[in-house]
């Protein structure tokens, strides 16, 4: 029940929205299981994360050795993350020292350095890669988290976001509070700068950051954090760190003509255990390969990347089914269309991905950024009209006899050997014509034709014969005296 204002800038704001999730464990079982809605305003607290292999608490207990703390690369299906601790030199080399940049680029938004539960759209000057989705607009919120999502509602706070810190902030309660954020064309860096929690404000003030890079990478970077993240209240605001995603789906209200319903459904989520956040620590989220990344179909179902990928002809689009692009590719019949994983033309296994994250090495300074061989696709938008289920797309489109790729591919050899047929018939036609028409003029030498051709012959001849009179038997013999555009000129004449 976490509702949030957008500055008046914004475009207009689904009111009618819900928002169901649904959360796999495995990234080969995302096919069997089905949605299922889920409390998406509870806090995120690690403990609670059902994923098998989540994190493993390896860092030392208070009274221990403050020795080095790095937890070890943990895979989320989509993502890979590090979190290193405040002892760890790379926690301070991740850290965007804001304060050093130029100060023409950092930006103060004065809304939401004055406002409780508002967000504002800030434009990218490059492409994000988040889960696969190139992004160029995000939305960021005074309760410490982005919202990426295409389709702004009020409930900013369930699914769709990057949160380094979620929680009830409200830097109108502080003077010293701000949200800046930082674009270099490289990165972007949004950072909370001493803001405190509405509900408690004698906790004292908190300062983080994200910094989204242009190769897909996500760091999260604290540099104060006055309590245990755990012991932050979830009563009037969620708490979460980590990242969501979801695809949506409009329905058709049959009570209501005209209407339609958006229902938001989170595919998956990343859910950081809060204990590992405390003062200097930092987190790196590296991209995995998904399905979008394939613009071909031979790379696309022969892909062994842990996701079951599909190509569907149709949209020209390698996927899981389980993305933003949910909805057109269900319209389109690909889940029908996949089941076949038959390429029509021959397997090309040497296709480069649109961005790389097999080459990533540990990172050590702060901007490093890895080189990107993105093509020259872009984002495909849902382009059919909006149906009453999606689940029932598939058969209502077998039901309607819905062409298949195969009866496709017959129709098209079909018309390729007719014409083939017609073409070579045309050929002979022309070939025979010709013949007649020069036996025709070889035997009539008198004829219009014949006459026709002979005006047109080439005039540097020695002599030319010429006939004087039909079935006469002398000839004259005409010597040439002179040329006048092609024409033979004789005094005789």
């Amino acid at each position: 029940g976490v509702f949030y204002e957008v500055v008046q800038s914004f475009p207009g704001v689904e009111e009618n929205v819900e928002v169901d999730s649904y959360l796999s464990s495995h990234r080969w079982r995302r096919h069997t299981e089905s949605l299922k809605p889920v409390d998406t305003n509870r806090a995120s607290m690690g403990q609670d994360s059902l994923e098998p292999g989540g994190f493993t608490d390896l860092l030392l207990e208070e009274g221990h050795d403050n020795a080095t703390q790095i937890e070890e690369d943990t895979d989320h299906n989509y993502y890979t993350s590090r979190t290193y601790g405040p002892y760890d030199s790379t926690s301070r080399d991740l850290w965007v020292n804001i304060d050093q940049m130029e100060k023409d680029k950092v930006k103060i938004h004065g809304i939401l350095s004055n406002t409780h539960r508002q967000a504002a759209r800030v434009n990218l000057s490059f492409d994000f890669p988040f889960y696969g989705h190139f992004l160029r607009e995000i939305t960021v919120a005074t309760g410490g988290f982005i919202y990426t999502g295409e389709v702004v509602h009020r409930m900013l706070t369930a699914t769709q976001y990057i949160a380094p810190l979620m929680a009830n902030f409200d830097p109108s309660v502080s003077r010293n509070s701000t949200v800046r954020y930082f674009d270099n064309g490289t990165a972007l860096v949004v950072q909370w700068d001493h803001v405190h929690l509405q509900d408690n404000y004698n906790l004292g003030s908190f300062t983080f950051q994200a910094t989204l890079l242009n190769d897909g990478r996500i760091i999260f970077g604290y540099k104060e954090i006055p309590v245990a993240v755990t012991q932050i209240s979830s009563t009037n605001h969620p708490v979460k760190v980590g990242l969501s995603d979801a695809f949506v789906v409009v329905h058709r209200i049959q009570q209501i003509p005209n209407v339609r319903r958006r229902t938001i459904y989170e595919y998956h989520r990343v859910e950081l255990q809060m204990s590992k956040i405390t003062n200097l620590s930092a987190v790196e989220m590296i991209p995995l390969p998904t399905c979008l990344q394939f613009t071909s179909c031979g790379p696309c179902v022969t892909a062994q990347i842990g996701f079951n990928c599909s190509w569907c002809s149709k949209l020209q689009r390698c996927s899981s089914g389980f993305d933003r692009h949910r909805q057109d590719w269900v319209d389109s019949g690909c889940p029908e269309e996949s089941k076949d994983k038959i390429c029509e033309k021959n397997i090309d296994t040497t296709e480069t991905p649109l961005y790389s994250t097999t080459t990533l090495l540990p990172t050590t300074t702060r901007f490093r950024v890895l080189t990107t061989t993105r093509g020259s696709t872009t984002s495909h938008l849902p382009t059919s009209l909006p149906t009453e289920d999606d689940t029932k797309i598939a058969l209502h489109l077998k039901d309607n006899g819905a062409s298949t790729d195969d009866s496709a591919a017959e129709q098209k050899g079909g018309a390729l050997h007719a014409g083939l047929i017609v073409g070579i018939l045309v050929l002979v036609l022309v070939v025979a014509a010709a013949i007649l028409v020069t036996a025709y003029m070889y035997h009539h030498p008198t004829s219009a034709a014949s006459l026709f051709f002979i005006e047109r012959r080439p005039s540097r001849w020695p002599a030319m014969k010429f006939r004087r009179g039909s079935g006469h038997p002398a000839y004259a013999e005409v010597e040439p005296v002179g040329e006048k555009e092609g024409f033979i000129v004789s005094e005789q004449c």
